[in-house]
């Protein structure tokens, strides 16, 4: 290659890649042209590229990318136009933003904190409170974190905003104050991993958090980093979980949880201090305040979860961790918290705003609806099913039929089965696009 070809891909590189996040991949109909792609775009923002890849005869392979000049209108065309029709294709746009070309084809599981997430510097006087009263101007805020020096305890002069929508994420990137000097950030590193100057914000992230914020949980060598953080989430506020060790003296695994505040933490602490998980084994939760103690207390003499199964029923697989995690959701019903938590919005998860999490009917719960759900193109993970059915109130139960993408949802309250038709039908869980009806009369026992 030429120095003249070469730099000319240079730019065209970097073009598509400033500003950041501003360019769009789009699963599409095969029959989707580039007038119909102009006409449903360009009213959010300025196009400046529309690319529709085709194969060695010139046909549309059903997937395309569109530029544009600001992050803010990408931002905006995909709350809009993600899931929906354009033109007269009745084949459901899928809209996402699309990888740098250095980053290939992959999409990484952390994709939301790339887009959410804004690394910006800040005096090293300003506090929290105010960084985040600046910073809900431009959307709801979901956390602040001031990074802060693990001896001194003072900030570093750096902090992350993450915000709930990618829209508020991308006006803040675009009109905040210059003197923050706002870039996306990167996903945190995977454990072990630190930035070059010696932070990691995952593995060592405690240091920029209030003592009151940061949880020691001791707990089963049986569960896994995952099932943790999965567990710790219902708690609004949670940041993250990481295991850190295996204890030897105990056979157990000890693990830290990190809350955006110290209401939620001191929550988190109350409710799930004692709770069996798995069940027959219980979690030991308790403020950090010695990172190099030993752990021979015992766990508390009245645990909140009372059923006494045989030991080592340990769950295995994501629908025994889903049956595990729905009673947890059971046990706590509101975490009473001021933390604007009344919906939420992940487009990676569900592709509508969600009610906030609210506990399961009781599996005797006499079905007063039925729904009947059809996955394309495949089901999502049950646990997201369940929590996102569960929503909107009296969820008895949700399974798949076994070896299909479809399946039932049964609630002990009709209005909310309604309500869960109107809201999720034509919508997207995980990926997966929903389709939600009222089912036919049962014939039988529910388990089909």
């Amino acid at each position: 290659m030429t120095d003249f070809k070469r730099k000319s891909a240079e730019r065209e590189v970097n073009s598509d890649n400033a500003p950041p996040n501003s360019r769009l991949f789009i699963v599409c109909d095969k029959d989707i042209t580039e007038d119909d792609f102009r006409d449903a775009f360009e009213e959010y923002g300025t196009v400046q590229k529309i690319e529709i890849h085709r194969d060695k005869k010139g046909e549309s392979k059903g997937i395309a990318y569109i530029k544009f000049s600001k992050t803010s209108e990408a931002a905006l065309a995909i709350e809009t136009l993600n899931g929906r029709c354009i033109g007269n294709h009745p084949r459901p746009l899928k809209v996402l933003i699309a990888n740098n070309r250095d980053q290939g084809n992959s999409r990484d599981c952390k994709e939301e904190e790339r887009l959410l997430r804004l690394f910006v510097v800040v005096p090293k006087d300003q506090v929290e409170a105010d960084l985040k009263e600046y910073f809900n101007s431009f959307g709801a805020v979901q956390y602040v974190n001031i990074v802060k020096d693990r001896e001194t305890r003072l900030s570093k002069g750096f902090a992350y905003i993450k915000y709930y929508r990618l829209i508020h994420a991308a006006k803040a990137f675009e009109t905040c104050d210059r003197s923050y000097k706002p870039v996306f950030a990167d996903p945190r590193p995977s454990k072990g991993e630190e930035f070059s100057n010696g932070f990691s914000p995952r593995g060592g992230s405690d240091t920029s958090r209030p003592e009151g914020c940061v949880l020691t949980v001791v707990c089963s060598p049986s569960v896994n980093e995952d099932q943790l953080w999965r567990l710790f989430d219902l708690i609004p506020g949670l940041d993250y979980c990481e295991m850190k060790r295996v204890d030897p003296r105990s056979n157990r695994t000890v693990g830290t949880a990190v809350y955006t505040n110290t209401r939620a933490a001191s929550y988190a602490k109350k409710k799930l201090h004692g709770f069996e998980y798995p069940p027959g084994e219980r979690l030991i939760v308790k403020f950090d305040s010695d990172h190099n103690h030993h752990y021979h207390y015992a766990p508390p003499a009245h645990p909140v979860y009372q059923q006494q199964p045989p030991p080592h029923s340990y769950p295995q697989d994501l629908k025994s961790l889903a049956d595990t995690i729905a009673q947890a959701t059971s046990l706590i019903k509101a975490a009473n918290l001021n933390d604007n938590c009344h919906y939420s919005y992940d487009p990676s998860y569900c592709s509508i705003a969600l009610p906030a999490p609210q506990p399961l009917a009781p599996m005797d719960s006499n079905i007063a609806e039925r729904l009947f759900v059809v996955c394309t193109p495949s089901p999502p993970p049950i646990y997201a099913v369940k929590d996102v059915f569960g929503r909107f109130g009296g969820l008895i139960d949700f399974y798949f039929l076994n070896g299909k993408r479809c399946g039932y949802a049964l609630f002990s309250q009709a209005d909310s089965a309604m309500e869960a038709v109107s809201s999720l039908n034509g919508q997207e869980i995980c990926g997966a696009r929903m389709k939600v009806m009222v089912a036919e009369p049962s014939k039988g026992n529910h388990t089909d």
